[in-house]
């Protein structure tokens, strides 16, 4: 039973590149993925050094990245790992910023904030630990992409060489002697 299980593990890792909308070796350019990191970090860093702006120019920023971020998936210079990644920082940025003032919608911002801060950092968050291990993921998750930017090429080799070793080999054909 277990041997199935480890099978059909093996033939699912093999089949996703094959099922998935773009596959990981997907000619994708890398300049525009770096644009919208670089010009998500100049941004929050601009906003830091300034002191001003508020929720209002946070979300018109973040929405305008997620469109130019939509625009390159659909003209296929980012592909859809890096999109749907980005448009989930994005929206926990957002989400983040959300002036809540009578706490309504507190329960499930900390829901999701706690999900994201565990899936990057591996860490839990708390609503009372405050925002520095948020800021923290969203930094790891901005070096994170622009890590899976930098290692496309080794990913694509990498998928090759897995599939060589795990594809199934063709059977050889028995020849048949017939007899006189």
């Amino acid at each position: 039973m277990i041997r199935k299980i480890l099978c059909l593990g093996l033939l699912a890792l093999m089949a996703m590149p094959a099922l998935a909308e773009d596959s990981p070796g997907s000619a994708v350019d890398k300049k525009v993925g770096y644009a919208l990191l670089d010009s998500l970090s100049t941004f929050f860093r601009d906003l830091a050094a300034s002191g001003s702006g508020g929720y209002s120019k946070v979300d018109q920023f973040l929405q305008t990245t997620l469109v130019n971020a939509k625009k390159a998936k659909e003209q296929k210079q980012i592909d859809l790992i890096f999109y749907t990644r980005l448009a989930r920082l994005l929206a926990m940025m957002d989400l983040f910023m959300v002036p809540d003032k009578g706490g309504i919608l507190r329960p499930v911002i900390d829901r999701e904030i706690r999900d994201f801060v565990k899936d990057v950092l591996g860490e839990e968050w708390r609503g009372e630990d405050g925002i520095g291990k948020v800021a923290y993921a969203f930094g790891d998750e901005i070096i994170n992409l622009q890590m899976y930017l930098d290692n496309l090429e080794v990913k694509e080799k990498l998928w090759k060489s897995f599939e060589g070793k795990y594809a199934p080999q063709p059977k050889k054909k028995e020849t048949v002697k017939k007899n006189p």
